[in-house]
This record gives C-alpha cells, structure tokens and sequence, in this order.
C-alpha cells in the first residue's frame, strides 16, 4: 500500500498522467471538432450543391474526410505534438510473417462481425440500422476505392498507430496496444463495427510495435478495408441473376450449371479461399498466441498504478464518455 502511494507521487507517475491525459484530451477534442464540423458542412452542402450533381454517399464520405482529416486532425495535432515520442529501431517483417498477420485477421473480422451485430441488435431492440455499410454499398467502386480502401488506411494508421503508439509504448507495450485499439473502434463511431475494429485494432499495434513500421499495417489494413467495401460489393452482384434474383446453385439444371458466369465462379473460389485463410486463422490463434513477445518499456509501471495513470485521467475519461455517447447517438440516428 504504502508502495504504491509512493508510486504515485513519483515523477514517472505524475508525468505520465500528465501525458496521457493530454492525449485523451486532443483525441477527445478531435471527436467534438469533427463530429460539429461534419455536420455544419453537410447543412452547407444542401443548401448550396443541386441535388443529384453528387451522389448522396460521395457526399456523405467527403463531408466526413474533410472535417476529419483536414480540420478535425490538425487542431487535435496541435495538442498531441506537446506529448513526446520514443525513438525505437525499426524491423522488417517476411512475407510469410505478414501471410500470418493477414489469416489471423479473418477470423477476428467474422467474430467481431458477428459480436457487433449481436450488440448493436441488442441495444436497440432490433431496430438500428448499419449506415456506414449502406453508404459504402449505395457508393460506386471507384470513390469507395479511393476513400476507404486507400485514404482511410493511410491517415488511420498514421493516428493510431504512429502517433498514438509512438507515444503511450513508453509506458507499457500491452497498455499501449490495447488503448490504441480502443481509440480505433470508437472512431469509427458505428456500434456494428466496434468488436470487429477493436480485434483489428489489436493486431495492428501489435505488428506496429513489433516492427515499427507504417508501411507494413497499411498494407493489411488496405486489403482488409478491399474485402470489406469493393470486394463485398463485387460478390454481391454475382451472386444475384439479370433479374435481381439470388442465384440458387442447387435448383439448376446440369446444362445450365456447365454455363455459369465467370463471375460467379470466382466468387465462388474467393469463397473457398477465405474459407482456408479462417481455418488457418484460428489455427495460428490458438497455436501461436503463447508466442507472442512484449517488452518491457523503459517507464513501465505495475498494471494497476499504470492503468490508473492512463484511464484515471480527465482527459482519457472525458474522450471515451464523449466517444460512447457519439457511437450511440449514431446508433440511434
């Protein structure tokens, strides 16, 4: 007891708070900015722009980015910079490392699909809708190309994991991944993503920490985000006859069968394929999590006085009271 009381009047403890407090604080403030200026852009833009020059979900993606990434971030930044980083030696990674980051990322994306899901159905009765994947699947390919598959990695991973990692890994590696994961699925301010973005999250650090470098997390974010958005949309549209119809496989004659769309055929191999990779996912999960190596950082504290060091502060209290306040408002809206 008396430890740890010691512990916390030490300058470790009373500077990490500081620190990491601040960081609640500028994540905290990027939320309010983003989420306000969103939305007065957006008021503007039905004023001004006719309908039907833009379509509804380039709209919607370019009101967000914008807020986002060109006033919401440099105003977050501003706080953020006063918080110093840590200078650590850069690894490379093998193809066969990353194959192995890639597989274990398909099992916690269907399990964290389905948790979200589940949750998101079980807060709202049922009744909640997932418009994030009504935006991406009411979108053209091209814009979803550019916006979620390419852009969204890039500044994502950036924040993260470069600049949030970069900063809090002095005081504890685990603690550090962990907060950065949870940052990540609070932003993207929908219920139905939050397990699935939370699991990715994890393995993003954790390739971050280990490696120290971006290139290497944006590269799997970037095919994850492809399978979720273009992907998808791509596959359904196989699935489907002239008609609109679901194609029914079972129903069809043997001549019909020796005609099917090239199309259709690859989704069905893709299928088998992402089949294999879930397998060898949960594989690798089970098998290698005992493998996983964790550093101690040059700050650490015990669990709890660094845990109290990180989610005691006002700032880390206020951003995920506002964060979960938004994601529900945006469950409900």
């Amino acid at each position: 007891m008396q430890e740890m009381q010691d512990m916390q009047r030490s300058d470790v403890y009373l500077t990490a708070r500081k620190r990491q407090g601040m960081l609640g604080v500028s994540l905290c403030l990027f939320l309010i900015v983003w989420i306000s200026v969103a939305y007065a852009l957006g008021m503007l833009c039905s004023r001004v722009i006719p309908k039907g020059l833009i379509s509804n979900s380039l709209e919607t993606i370019i009101v967000s980015d914008v807020a986002q990434y060109l006033v919401a971030l440099p105003v977050a930044l501003l706080i953020m910079r006063k918080i110093p980083k840590v200078t650590t030696y850069k690894f490379s990674m093998s193809f066969t490392q990353f194959c192995g980051f890639f597989a274990v990322s398909i099992p916690i994306m269907y399990i964290g699909n389905f948790a979200g899901i589940a949750f998101a159905e079980l807060l709202s009765g049922g009744k909640a809708e997932n418009h994030v994947s009504d935006t991406i699947a009411s979108g053209d390919i091209l814009e979803t190309f550019v916006f979620v598959v390419v852009l969204a990695p890039i500044v994502e991973e950036w924040l993260f994991r470069k600049q949030i990692l970069d900063r809090l890994r002095v005081y504890g590696e685990k603690r550090a991944i962990v907060f950065s994961a949870l940052a990540f699925a609070l932003f993207h301010m929908n219920v139905f993503q939050f397990f699935y973005a939370f699991g990715l999250g994890l393995v993003f650090g954790y390739m971050y920490v280990r490696t120290s470098k971006l290139q290497y997390n944006i590269f799997l974010h970037m095919i994850v985000n492809l399978q979720g958005s273009v992907i998808a949309m791509w596959l359904q549209k196989q699935l489907v006859d002239k008609n609109g119809n679901m194609i029914d496989i079972n129903q069809m004659k043997e001549s019909e069968l020796s005609q099917l769309p090239p199309g259709l055929i690859l989704a069905g191999m893709y299928s088998m394929f992402m089949i294999a990779m879930l397998v060898i996912g949960v594989i690798l999960l089970i098998r290698r999590r005992k493998y996983l190596v964790f550093f101690d950082a040059p700050l650490e504290m015990p669990k709890k006085i660094g845990r109290k060091s990180l989610y005691g502060t006002v700032g880390v209290i206020s951003f995920l009271t506002v964060s979960i306040i938004f994601n529900l408002l945006m469950l409900f809206s």
